[in-house]
């Protein structure tokens, strides 16, 4: 018998989520059903749901749980049963799911290549977490795991460092990145490339051995060691972690030479900051990557920017996923029943950066 289950978190306390049985759906005219076939779980996952009200991101997958919400990933699905024109059983997808077996969708702007959900309740958010690409049947799985894992926070990566480098960098004689350790930080540092600003981590003392290893920091410091970061240097700080405490003490080691905060995730946030005009400095500037991808589509740059994003892409996952010297292990999980831990890892950050966690839900 099919299950129909998804995992729902707490708003309150995101370190406590729990799986929920939910009923067979039956679909209306004009609806899908896809099951989940893999997604990934990383430190991304908790952005999400640290902005969950403030972004509209539980406004995507609405929980079944008052109080609760459905913490969005990145993954593959096929569609296994279909009242939609034009997208039949079979098809295969990569997108924005709940953390899942399945999902009910409404298929619209339906083309060879794609379709965005229309569900009345997904309004009022970027459509790039709507969209929903065709995949090919035949796949490698470990490739796809890969491309779950790093293709959101790669986009984020890159479009963060195109919007850098449109404003010639601020200037910077260094990059300082927070929460080195986690991937959307590494693929800053590695988008960064052909800035000769140097990259400097920072990172918490048990990952300083793992981001030495990437090779793509110029220096990895301890955050209680903040102060051997050269304060004589003008210094963009690319926060992936939202610390408020690490940012106020980035800000007044740098004081004057500290020209842009861009402020691109939560890893240790629980949520937006708030203004502080005590804040020595620049204002953070939060970076929504949804946000400049719709601006490449208005400026009609959208297929150019996919194009060149795509090269750089796989020559980012050859680098991290090189047999030789992998930059993660990959763990796959079977089912949905470990996906509670794994989300309470991240939220404590006691999760190894050199995992990478994968679900399969219907192994379980």
């Amino acid at each position: 018998m099919t299950r129909y289950a998804r995992v729902e978190s707490l708003k309150s306390d995101l370190g406590v989520a729990g799986l929920v049985d939910l009923p067979a759906p039956r679909l209306d005219d004009g609806e899908v059903l896809a099951r989940i076939e893999r997604f990934a779980l990383t430190t991304n996952n908790m952005t999400y749901a640290v902005y969950g009200d403030a972004l509209g991101y539980w406004n995507l997958f609405p929980a079944e749980q008052v109080g609760y919400g459905c913490m969005p990933a990145w993954g593959y699905v096929e569609i296994v049963e279909s009242k939609a024109s034009g997208v039949p059983v079979g098809t295969r997808i990569f997108g924005y799911f709940p953390i899942a077996t399945h999902l009910t969708m409404r298929p619209t702007k339906v083309t060879s290549r794609s379709f965005v959900d229309g569900a009345g309740h997904r309004t009022g958010t970027p459509e790039v977490y709507n969209l929903y690409e065709l995949q090919p049947r035949e796949t490698d799985p470990h490739q796809d795991s890969l491309t779950a894992l790093y293709r959101p926070l790669f986009i984020t990566s890159y479009t963060a460092a195109d919007y850098l480098r449109d404003r010639d960098f601020f200037g910077a004689e260094q990059f300082v990145i927070s929460s080195a350790s986690s991937k959307t930080a590494y693929g800053t540092a590695h988008s960064l490339a052909d800035s000769p600003a140097p990259k400097i981590a920072l990172t918490s003392a048990r990952n300083v051995g793992f981001v030495n290893r990437l090779g793509l920091y110029a220096a990895a410091h301890e955050y209680a060691d903040l102060t051997a970061v050269d304060a004589t240097k003008r210094t963009v700080y690319v926060d992936l972690s939202g610390d408020p405490d690490l940012r106020r003490r980035v800000h007044e080691h740098l004081g004057d030479q500290l020209a842009y905060d861009c402020l691109i995730g939560s890893t240790h946030a629980d949520a937006l900051p708030e203004e502080d005009d005590s804040l020595a400095g620049p204002a953070p500037v939060f970076f929504f990557a949804a946000l400049q991808l719709d601006a490449y589509k208005a400026e009609g740059r959208s297929r150019a920017f996919m194009e060149r994003y795509r090269r750089d892409e796989r020559a980012f996952l050859e680098l991290v996923g090189r047999p030789d010297r992998p930059a993660i292990t990959l763990i796959e999980h079977a089912g949905l029943e470990d996906a509670p831990s794994v989300i309470a890892g991240f939220h404590d950050g006691s999760t190894d950066p050199a995992a990478g966690h994968v679900f399969i839900p219907d192994a379980g």
